[in-house]
């Protein structure tokens, strides 16, 4: 098979494992046979066995890219959006792991509002996955590139979807939170239904991020090709 169909089918297969686990009516079938901890093993088990073949493959056949296709970068400005669009990515991903979200798996904590970037959006680490993905996109011109990154932008925006439709089925207590906030970055802003807050954004987490995106700048070509 072609490498970068094999990229997309491995997308599939971690994509569609990650969100057939997770979706309620699964999800809570199997906690009642496994158990809770034992959800979380089978969860773990099956992410690792679908994302790392999907990295392996990734990292393996792009040294031999085949054909080629139009170079976009070449197009004046495009090259400076892309810059412009991976450092919004990394802030957004940074603030995100750093920031208490309600609906985050992972840093969900009792009574956590709207504060900081999620005036933004609500899902800023699923956006920044989403943009680095795009920004990728405008550049690259691989079809296993292609694959790949166009992949972690159809995954990350999927992937933020099926959060919200787990959390609004939990009950009413998110009802305010999700009127506040937005799917898609600066949307509840521009619709007037919250406002940004500059000041609640941690000047460390924003410090950190400035640091990765000159580092990943620094080191991209060296690392990556």
């Amino acid at each position: 098979m072609d490498p970068a169909l094999q990229v997309l089918a491995w997308w599939i297969a971690f994509g569609g494992t990650h969100t057939f686990l997770s979706h309620p009516p699964i999800r809570e079938r199997l906690i009642r046979h496994l158990g809770e901890q034992g959800f979380r093993v089978l969860y773990s088990l099956v992410a690792f066995a679908t994302f790392i073949p999907l990295m392996t493959t990734f990292f393996v056949h792009r040294v031999s890219r085949g054909v080629w296709l139009p170079a976009l970068a070449l197009v004046p400005g495009v090259w400076w959006a892309t810059m412009v669009v991976n450092l919004i990515a990394i802030v957004l991903l940074v603030l995100g792991f750093a920031s208490p979200n309600p609906v985050s798996t992972l840093t969900a904590r009792p009574g956590a509002g709207v504060r900081g970037i999620l005036h933004v959006t609500r899902h800023p680490a699923f956006m920044g996955f989403a943009l680095l993905g795009l920004g990728h996109l405008l550049v690259l011109r691989a079809p296993i590139d292609m694959a790949f990154f166009g992949g972690l932008l159809v995954y990350s925006v999927v992937g933020a979807w099926h959060q919200d439709y787990r959390r609004r089925r939990s009950g009413p207590e998110l009802a305010e939170f999700y009127r506040q906030t937005s799917f898609f970055p600066f949307v509840a802003v521009w619709q007037g239904r919250t406002r940004l807050a500059l000041s609640e954004i941690p000047i460390g987490a924003l410090s950190v991020a400035g640091g990765v995106f000159v580092l990943v700048f620094l080191l991209h070509h060296r690392i990556f090709g």
